[in-house]
């Protein structure tokens, strides 16, 4: 080939994939938008602003890089498409997400910031102290460690039993509830699409705190099953689309225990659950409204025990069972919390603080206990 042809060529490949990229970004600028992701559940990047400031600060191109990602025109199609070929070619992971052979997704757990871990313990220890009575302290594994035993050959995670360990030995003066044993007992204790334990894996929580706070047996529960098409959070990060989703089911106590749920707003509901959550697509929320800043329970338990919960959202499907114990539950999340959780304490208070590891580990609010 001629130089000269060469240099055609080139011009021409170049001048197809200007062509082809301008108008990719113009269909993208025009296809229809959407400020929300179903399948990812997550709000996506707002188009930057144009104001000069933004610009010439450097903000606008990173910005606007987000928002044509989240944006690109079938963006889920594309999403599922890598899951699959990942799979196909023999990937384990995809996202962060294992890819287990009972088609059970499981967030990967390899890295861990020793630091913030040591600094909340501080937290945890410092609080204990202020209130001169024992906090309950329950670190719950993940899948990673509890339904080990589904994830693929070849998967990495921390040791997170033994992670779990050096917490409670650097809380001596509280009373830790260790489930890491109990969590590998037993088969399928979080739900197959979403980090959380499901009803099963609360109720052995559930029973540690009935054996080792409570000094009691359990109460019997039945199940009703409010839903059979449950995607959560991993099924959203992993691109694994075709997957099913998973059972929801009503914690159904023996007796006849009336509750209210009071909201940070002052509204209230008389039931723990929340039937219309059902319809969208963060069916846990199912489970006390989801994410409140403060939540606060009464039941027609005559025992006049109350218990504090300061926790993540693990917590919200363990509730049910406890509420079977108390005659008023408050719970906290130190996220959006903005007051101190050692003022809703007395002396006939049992105080909990109930993470998942993950959020233990990496979270930045336990500072605000006081």
């Amino acid at each position: 080939m001629s130089m000269k042809n060469d240099t055609t060529l080139k011009k021409l490949t170049i001048a197809t994939a200007a062509m082809l990229t301008g108008c990719l970004t113009i269909f993208n600028v025009l296809a229809p938008k959407t400020d929300f992701s179903a399948n990812e559940n997550r709000y996506l990047a707002p188009f930057p602003s144009l104001a000069p400031s933004n610009v010439f600060s450097g903000n606008f191109d990173e910005q606007f890089e987000s928002w044509f990602s989240d944006h690109f025109i079938r963006r889920d199609q594309w999403i599922r498409t890598k899951a699959d070929m990942r799979r196909d070619v023999g990937a384990i992971e995809n996202n962060g997400i294992y890819l287990c052979k009972n088609k059970q997704l499981i967030q990967s757990f390899t890295n861990l910031d020793q630091d913030n871990l040591n600094n909340n313990i501080s937290y945890v220890n410092e609080f204990n102290d202020e209130l001169k009575q024992k906090v309950n302290v329950m670190i719950v594994p993940s899948a990673a460690w509890g339904d080990s035993e589904n994830l693929p050959a070849g998967a990495y995670n921390l040791n997170e039993k033994k992670i779990i360990e050096s917490i409670k030995a650097k809380m001596p003066d509280v009373n830790f509830l260790d489930l890491s044993d109990d969590m590998t007992a037993e088969e399928n204790l979080y739900f197959r699409t979403d980090h959380h334990w499901n009803e099963k894996g609360a109720y052995l929580g559930y029973e540690k705190i009935c054996e080792d706070v409570l000094d009691k047996e359990p109460e019997k529960f039945s199940y009703e099953k409010v839903s059979d098409d449950f995607k959560g959070t991993l099924y959203s990060k992993s691109g694994c689309f075709d997957l099913s989703g998973d059972p929801l089911y009503k914690i159904v106590p023996e007796n006849d225990n009336q509750v209210t749920l009071e909201l940070e707003d002052g509204t209230v509901l008389h039931s723990l659950y929340v039937d219309k959550n059902l319809e969208i697509k963060d069916k846990y929320t199912y489970y006390l409204d989801g994410n409140h800043a403060y939540e606060k329970i009464t039941t027609s338990v005559d025992n006049g025990k109350k218990a504090l919960i300061i926790k993540d959202s693990y917590a919200h499907i363990l509730v049910p069972y406890l509420a079977q114990e108390y005659s008023e539950i408050q719970l906290v999340d130190l996220r959006s919390y903005r007051q101190a959780a050692s003022d809703l304490v007395d002396d006939d208070t049992d105080v909990y603080i109930l993470y998942s590891l993950n959020e233990f580990a990496a979270g930045k609010n336990l500072a605000a206990l006081w």
